[in-house]
């Protein structure tokens, strides 16, 4: 959102000549610059209680420009007899602050004072407050400490996984082994049977004779 000021115009106590020429170039140029609302009130001074403009000054929650012809201390004389809550008056041209209200109190606003007169072009009026407005909308930024980051806490342990282990295979030694088919150490010693190159046994008859001298 864009940053605004309203502005007050609190109007000379008499209204004549170069003083009423003056205010009414100011509040066109106002008017017509972006960013700034102009608000025309009467003098301080003659400002009673519970009026237009009373309930004007009251009405405005934050911080405000107020363009006066007189000094910070009548200023802050007529606010406090408003009734304005406390508030902080700032002199754009470098005078002292002042406090308005009860001085315990916390000032609930800021009013940039910016006194005018007919010696002073209304060009230097506006360019004071646009540059109000500039260092308004300037963004502050508060450098911190740096932020320590625990390397512990960036690092996310993954789940351990084990690689599976290999079971060897069980060695079988031929000592191990039972045949399933005891041969007596006597038993005659079998004849070698050749086998024809297409996979077939020619004597078949005599290897199952010899086979039946078995005891099995």
């Amino acid at each position: 959102m864009a940053i605004r000021i309203p502005v007050v115009i609190s109007q000379h106590e008499r209204r004549l000549g170069s003083i009423a020429d003056y205010e009414e170039q100011l509040i066109t140029r106002i008017v017509m610059e972006s960013g700034l609302d102009a608000t025309l009130i009467a003098d301080l001074k003659s400002i009673e209680l519970d009026t237009t403009d009373h309930l004007c000054l009251e009405g405005l929650k934050g911080d405000f420009a107020l363009a006066t012809w007189e000094s910070s201390h009548y200023v802050c004389t007529h606010l406090h007899r408003l009734g304005i809550p406390s508030v902080e008056i700032i002199p754009v041209d470098g005078s002292p602050k002042i406090q308005s209200g009860v001085a315990s109190l916390q000032p609930s606003k800021k009013i940039f004072l910016i006194t005018l007169a007919t010696s002073t072009s209304v060009d230097i009026t506006i360019k004071t407050l646009k540059d109000l407005l500039l260092a308004r909308s300037t963004p502050v930024f508060s450098i911190g400490a740096p932020i320590s980051r625990n390397k512990s806490l960036l690092t996310v342990p993954g789940p351990t996984v084990k690689s599976p282990q290999q079971t060897p295979s069980p060695i079988t030694h031929s000592s191990q082994v039972d045949s399933a088919v005891s041969i007596p150490k006597n038993a005659p010693k079998l004849n070698k049977i050749a086998v024809s190159a297409d996979g077939e046994f020619p004597n078949i008859d005599l290897l199952m004779d010899e086979l039946d001298q078995f005891e099995i």
